[in-house]
């Protein structure tokens, strides 16, 4: 049994999607992630459900399970519960289970996130065996990591940018503008929530209130 902790946050992901699912496992890749405040708990859970925000793997901590096993054996992949757990930003060497390769402080990303509900909840498990470009996604887990190494927003940006292009191939619907430098679906997509990239707080506060976006900010435990 897994200590539960009393409340964790939730995740976007960047990139790298599906290489944490085993048998899409790719020696050459990276999932890269952020951890994401508010923080969720038993009786206080800010989002909305099957969004993409990694909450089956949140309620699995939360309840004192071994979240990383429950994903895996529900046809999904490990990423929601490492990066819950470990909190930061996070690249993730793609594999069977996780091993964590880089972790900063996702400081520089502050008051530049936002995310836009779509109105359709979604279940991962219902697109896992969607065919997708794999060689798009490593590349942009690469571009993610490199973000992540040198601590760049517009690494990140790029390989949003990135991930979006094949979300988009697989068939999601375009997403709408409200004045960011770069958005993508949540999780498997095709639903749920997206994230949006700032280049300013200003221009994330101005999407929110006239927009209706709910602001969410990087989180580190012990920061």
């Amino acid at each position: 049994m897994v200590t539960a902790p009393t409340a964790v946050p939730l995740r976007v992901d960047i990139a790298g999607g599906w290489l944490d699912v085993p048998r899409f496992a790719r020696s050459d890749g990276y999932i890269v992630n952020v951890a994401i405040s508010p923080l969720v708990s038993l009786t206080e859970w800010p989002y909305e459900r099957f969004s993409g925000l990694g909450g089956s793997g949140a309620w699995q901590l939360l309840n004192g399970k071994d979240a990383v096993e429950s994903e895996l054996n529900n046809n999904v992949g490990w990423q929601d519960p490492a990066i819950i757990a470990e909190t930061g930003l996070c690249a993730w060497k793609s594999g069977p289970k996780p091993k964590l390769w880089i972790k900063v402080n996702p400081e520089f990303m502050a008051g530049k996130l936002a995310l836009y509900w779509t109105g359709k909840p979604h279940v991962s498990a219902n697109f896992t065996d969607w065919p997708r470009n794999y060689d798009a996604i490593v590349s942009a887990g690469y571009e993610a990591e490199n973000a992540v190494r040198y601590q760049t927003f517009y690494g990140l940006v790029r390989a949003v940018q990135r991930s979006k292009a094949v979300q988009l191939a697989e068939g999601m619907a375009a997403l709408p503008a409200f004045g960011e430098c770069a958005s993508k679906y949540c999780g498997s997509g095709h639903g749920g929530y997206a994230a949006y990239f700032f280049e300013t707080t200003e221009d994330r506060n101005k999407a929110v209130q006239q927009h209706g976006l709910l602001p969410v900010e990087p989180f580190l435990m012990g920061r």
